[in-house]
């Protein structure tokens, strides 16, 4: 008799007093999000290019937001945005047995979070559920709110670090690029200065009209000197004033030659334009590399401004209509199924040593 009433009568009176009557509702909201980036709004592959942050580690951002909601972050979080955990489960209307005692420690409170929270990701799609209990259904539909939001501002805080390194470096790139382009500007201007030349082409093109004019002035005295030779001698006065004025012609056109090019011991243009080129090269090199700093910058600081990181919850937290959680039939009946094998195997266990000592 004994045993029938500790075994098998007693825990079953206790589990329908209990689930029957004094067992809280436990409501239950639940929504389902995934980790999305922004990339696609801003461009093609452009979170890729400018941050080298791989489409795959939004894989690991999930994994970061799944361990972050039953952590103690989390708790440290929801209470920065004054959401009182010991009111919502620790309430005095709620049963002792389900409810948080109100001299929780930390990790006991950790460890009935982890209880109330439910989290669960699908390998193929990378979509989370998160599932929450308490004891009414505002709470429940509350806590999953602010869950998302604190997950999702954590998510991309964690990325912080890495757009300042991002940012960081391409500073240091922009610098570096300002800094080669005023040192190759400043190297053609004084190698313009030194040879007395601001443009080669510029020059090449006065040289060569002066060429002309006094290759046309020659002619005419050529022909000149031609017309007369024929009646005057050559070693009259005038004919020696011809001769001289067109040898003159011809040494100053040698000697624009000469600065146009040639093999001589001064430097001429050809030679100042085969250094002022490989100069301006490396200055257009240099323009080309701050450009491209200049346009890395302002694509680092528009998507800096940006939140790159979105939990993107397209089935919605609802208040729940009704309690789903105790399960009051199904524990009720596991307890009577629990009892009743107990009982048995002990009812069966005290007839064999009954029988036994009887012999």
């Amino acid at each position: 008799m004994l045993l029938t009433l500790f075994t098998l009568a007693l825990p079953s009176l206790i589990s329908i007093a209990y689930y029957g009557y004094f067992a809280s509702d436990q409501y239950e909201s639940e929504t389902r999000f995934t980790v999305r980036s922004s990339t696609p709004a801003l461009g093609k592959d452009q979170l890729a290019k400018v941050t080298g942050i791989p489409a795959a580690k939004i894989v690991q951002d999930t994994q970061i937001v799944l361990n972050f909601i039953k952590s103690r972050e989390m708790l440290d979080v929801l209470r920065q945005r004054n959401v009182d955990l010991k009111r919502i489960f620790g309430s005095e209307t709620t049963d002792a047995w389900a409810r948080l005692p109100a001299d929780a420690t930390s990790e006991e409170l950790l460890e009935y979070w982890e209880s109330m929270v439910t989290t669960s990701v699908s390998p193929s799609s990378g979509i989370v559920g998160l599932k929450v209990r308490a004891f009414t259904a505002e709470d429940a539909a509350m806590l999953v709110q602010e869950i998302v939001k604190a997950s999702e501002v954590v998510v991309n805080q964690v990325n912080d670090r890495i757009w300042k390194d991002v940012i960081a470096t391409a500073e240091a790139n922009l610098d570096n690029a300002k800094q080669q382009l005023a040192a190759a500007r400043e190297t053609v201007a004084t190698a313009r200065n030194r040879e007395g030349v601001l443009d080669v082409g510029s020059s090449s093109q006065i040289i060569s009209t002066l060429i002309t004019t006094i290759e046309t002035e020659r002619l005419k005295l050529q022909q000149q000197y031609d017309a007369q030779i024929a009646v005057v001698s050559a070693n009259s006065p005038q004919m020696r004033v011809l001769q001289r004025e067109i040898s003159s012609k011809e040494r100053q056109i040698a000697e624009l030659n000469g600065q146009l090019a040639g093999t001589g011991k001064d430097r001429n243009l050809a030679d100042v334009s085969q250094d002022l080129s490989q100069l301006e090269l490396a200055q257009t090199l240099a323009e080309q590399q701050f450009a491209s700093s200049v346009r890395t910058m302002e694509q680092v600081r528009f998507i800096s401004r940006q939140q790159l990181l979105y939990l993107d919850s397209f089935l919605a937290p609802r208040v729940p209509d009704e309690a789903l959680y105790p399960r009051r039939g199904l524990w009720i009946g596991v307890t009577l199924l629990a009892s009743l094998i107990t009982w048995a195997i002990l009812l069966s266990l005290l007839f064999l040593a009954r029988s036994r000592l009887a012999h």
